[in-house]
């Protein structure tokens, strides 16, 4: 996406201008941060019951919440339509960020010109506590996430049905973002290291909200910059970004720290068209992409298929079948870092000969790449949509008895396994596939086109990139519909 020129305005609906009293709760200090406490609160609920709740997954409310409710709500409503609106408000780095802010809501700033040392150290306008490293410049990119993501992946069949083992590890995420904290600056757990930021971020730029800068001019000619270094009124962005330069969502976090910082009210939350970022920028970006249509395809081939073998090899850490376990991860990693990357990438290789077109392998894959943003997010999607409306009745019985212990809190402990319109799933999984195979081939095809410049030949080179990618729009039909 081509930069805004200066004084050009943004397109889109300006929602803090068209909404007044929304635009002053965008600037309020304690919003969207104040959400982050009863979630927090929640958290310990959540891994309490994990440690000391029943060991049956569908019984337990951390297993059918975070899971079951959670996930359908981030990856099929959240995302999709509020971007990384759960960064915002996250629970799992809020005790780090209190220790380096050690306020709740207030802003901790001091004049860049006196150099008297106190705690802790600056950034910018703003004093933390901590050491406030700076993240290595050799690992300020997604490969640690997506290694991360594909190490809770391998092991998400024991996540998905021992409470034990998720409480284990959302209680380890909660640990190490707290001491990355302590020792680096602000977010560097969010954007650099969080399994769950990786694909947050890729898939929020098919997202309809985004926070941009109004006017171009008016950033340009900001002597103050306090979106990026904080002032009195707010922090510097917590996410290591010059908002008033924000292109794309990836790493935005959506804490509205810039919209209450700018003293010109430049900064705004804008709605606008889906699937409106096309543009990675790197191989890491694109693996991202590559591994989540592996994952997506693994875990529907495994979990909605009927070979039941493969379930039983999936949850062989769990059953003591080690050998099983070892093949099921071995066909995931080979699938996520070889299989589908091998395809899209060959695919690129022969689009670039048979448009004879002289631009770096590199750009054309990643053009081809940007199909599989809007194809991804629309097939996790599709592969969710069972998972809630199969097993939503156990979130309404959990929630009268979290612990397994035999409570009815809301009278609806005993609701029994309760499957939604089962029979409309696999066509509204079908839709699914079908949009997100359109909005990506629309995707691919601009950035391809923007790449080659030429349009015979951007047709020549996106080409062998649509047949790749229709023709696994068609292994998913193939298991959502039969």
């Amino acid at each position: 996406m081509a930069a805004v020129e200066p004084g050009a305005k943004r397109s889109g609906v300006d929602l803090a201008a068209a909404i007044p009293p929304f635009g002053r709760l965008l600037r309020r200090r304690w919003f969207p941060q104040a959400l982050a406490l009863p979630l927090l609160a929640l958290l310990v609920l959540f891994l309490a019951t994990g440690w000391w709740g029943t060991p049956v997954g569908n019984r337990n409310g951390l297993v059918v919440f975070v899971w079951i409710l959670w996930w359908f709500l981030l990856i099929a409503v959240l995302v999709p339509f509020g971007a990384r609106a759960w960064c915002g408000v996250c629970p799992i780095p809020t005790v780090g960020e209190w220790l380096q802010r050690r306020t709740l809501f207030g802003v901790r700033a001091e004049d860049p010109r006196d150099h008297r040392e106190g705690p802790g150290h600056r950034v910018g306008r703003n004093r933390y506590r901590g050491l406030g490293r700076r993240w290595p410049r050799r690992l300020a990119n997604l490969w640690s996430q997506n290694l991360a993501f594909l190490g809770l992946a391998t092991f998400s069949p024991v996540l998905l049905t021992s409470p034990l083992a998720s409480a284990v590890a959302i209680g380890a995420m909660v640990l190490v973002a707290t001491a990355v904290a302590l020792v680096f600056r602000q977010r560097t757990f969010c954007r650099y290291l969080c399994p769950v930021g990786g694909f947050l971020g890729l898939y929020a730029m098919g997202s309809t909200l985004a926070v941009r800068s109004r006017n171009a001019s008016v950033c340009a000619d900001c002597r103050e910059k306090s979106c990026l270094a904080g002032s009195e009124r707010a922090w510097g962005c917590p996410w290591l970004e010059y908002p008033s330069r924000l292109e794309r969502n990836n790493a935005c976090g959506l804490c509205f720290e810039c919209v209450s910082a700018c003293p010109h009210e430049n900064m705004s939350l804008f709605l606008r068209a889906p699937f409106s970022d096309r543009r990675l920028r790197g191989w890491d970006e694109a693996f991202k992409a590559f591994l989540m249509l592996g994952l997506a395809l693994a875990y529907s081939v495994v979990y909605l298929g009927p070979r039941g073998e493969l379930k039983s090899a999936a949850r062989g850490l769990a059953t003591g079948d080690w050998l099983g376990f070892l093949g099921f991860a071995g066909g995931l990693w080979i699938l996520a870092l070889l299989v589908v990357p091998g395809v899209f990438l060959g695919a690129a290789r022969a689009g670039r000969r048979l448009a004879a077109a002289p631009v770096p392998l590199r750009d054309l894959a990643l053009a081809g790449a940007a199909a599989l943003v809007p194809f991804g997010l629309l097939v996790w999607i599709a592969f969710s949509v069972p998972l809630v409306l199969a097993n939503g009745s156990y979130v309404v019985a959990a929630a009268s008895d979290p612990f397994g212990r035999g409570w009815d809190l809301f009278g609806t402990s005993a609701l029994g396994w309760t499957p939604v319109v089962p029979h409309w799933t696999p066509w509204i999984q079908a839709v699914l596939v079908l949009a997100g195979q359109a909005a990506g081939l629309r995707a691919g095809w601009l950035e391809t086109l923007a790449t080659v410049a030429d349009r015979r030949r951007a047709i020549a080179a996106f080409a062998p990139t649509a047949g790749a990618l229709g023709a696994t729009a068609l292994l998913f039909l193939a298991l959502f519909v039969g």
